[in-house]
């Protein structure tokens, strides 16, 4: 536990900071947020970009060091000047994202003997390889606590690397929740037009980069069995889209002959407004550790339509904020959006408890007041 009478001072490890992704998000947030007359944050990134420049301007203190490879003269090089750096700014706790991150840091956090030093698991670990998860069951006790997205994160931490449940705090994505639902309707006019949304259809919207995980390619497969709303529904994809997988699914949209369904807006900074454009939100994920974007949707007052993968029913309650859909399966989805969009009634119901929710459950406040409590006392 750390003295009431000093500042805490916090370095936060990740492997990258370049764009925006569920753990940029989170750490932006957290850093951005954290009571400055407590806490004092730096940051150390790998790779950095957009989000760097951005904190940067923001009188956060960032560090790009550049590594590429984790096992290198190089990197321990760089080690060695990390662990300068913690022992001359007199860090208190380290916190770690991403495996590279968690190994790099833990290590070098420990030489610098800083006691409290805590990885933050986004997600259900589907990158891991067999030495990441040897890492983790050897040398877990390198952390003092851990920080899951979810409490379906949480069960997969305790169960694929042994971790002690007293030593993890579920800590769930929060927002801002002022910035949703209140649109200017003149810009979300100009957004219609823009996109040439056809205003006598069903706007069904997404809100993920074009990966595999991400799961557009089983929303394209539901739409195509939709046969008798395909005429009625338009679906808008905002996200990163310069990958592979998008020109698979582009391809699969075109062999099906539904080119007239689909959107693709690229990646957005303006998404809490693209939402106002939305009647209906999904989620196809095959794995997902906790979607913001799930959060953000109901923020809006929309209703949810989610894989029910990883931590997505934490947020999504089946039947009264949304429905839930068997992953991977897009005949479950194609029967979930139908049984939606034949009941206006039931989606707006849909909607308004998912804003309720929101508000009371998923907050920014929420999530920095609870980050801060497990930095003083981890």
């Amino acid at each position: 536990m750390n003295s009431p009478d000093k500042k805490i001072n916090i370095l936060f490890i990740t492997s990258l900071l370049d764009r925006m992704g569920g753990a940029e998000k989170n750490l932006c947030d957290i850093v951005l947020h954290l009571n400055r007359d407590e806490f004092t944050p730096f940051v150390l990134a790998f790779k950095g970009g957009e989000l760097t420049v951005m904190l940067a301007g923001q009188n956060i203190a960032v560090m790009e060091n550049g590594i590429q490879q984790l096992f290198s003269i190089d990197t321990l090089k760089k080690g060695y000047s990390l662990w300068k750096f913690i022992r001359t700014e007199h860090i208190d706790v380290v916190v770690t994202y991403h495996h590279d991150a968690d190994i790099f840091g833990s290590i070098v956090a420990r030489l610098a003997s800083v006691s409290q030093i805590i990885t933050s698991r986004r997600d259900m670990g589907y990158q891991l390889e067999k030495k990441h998860v040897l890492f983790y069951r050897w040398f877990g006790w390198l952390f003092s606590h851990f920080i899951t997205v979810s409490d379906a994160v949480k069960q997969e931490v305790m169960a694929r690397e042994g971790v002690k449940e007293h030593k993890i705090t579920t800590i769930h994505n929060g927002l801002e929740l002022e910035r949703f639902g209140s649109w200017d309707q003149h810009k979300i006019q100009r957004l219609r037009d823009e996109l040439s949304l056809d205003p006598d259809r069903v706007t069904i919207g997404m809100v993920a980069s074009f990966r595999p995980i991400k799961g557009q390619m089983y929303l394209v497969e539901a739409v195509a069995a939709m046969k008798e709303w395909q005429h009625k529904i338009q679906v808008v994809i905002v996200g990163y889209n310069d990958t592979d997988y998008f020109r698979e699914v582009q391809f699969r949209i075109q062999e099906l002959g539904l080119e007239q369904n689909f959107i693709f807006t690229g990646a957005r900074a303006d998404v809490p407004d693209l939402l106002g454009l939305f009647d209906i939100f999904v989620i196809s994920s095959v794995n997902e550790g906790f979607s913001n974007a799930i959060v953000e949707a109901m923020a809006a007052g929309l209703p949810v339509v989610a894989a029910d993968s990883g931590g997505n029913r934490e947020a999504v309650e089946h039947g009264k904020t949304g429905l839930l859909f068997q992953p991977c399966k897009s005949r479950t989805l194609a029967e979930a959006l139908t049984t939606l969009l034949g009941d206006a009634q039931r989606m707006k119901e849909f909607g308004d408890k998912g804003k309720r929710c929101v508000a009371e459950k998923f907050t920014l406040h929420q999530m920095i007041a609870a980050n801060e409590a497990v930095y003083r006392w981890s």
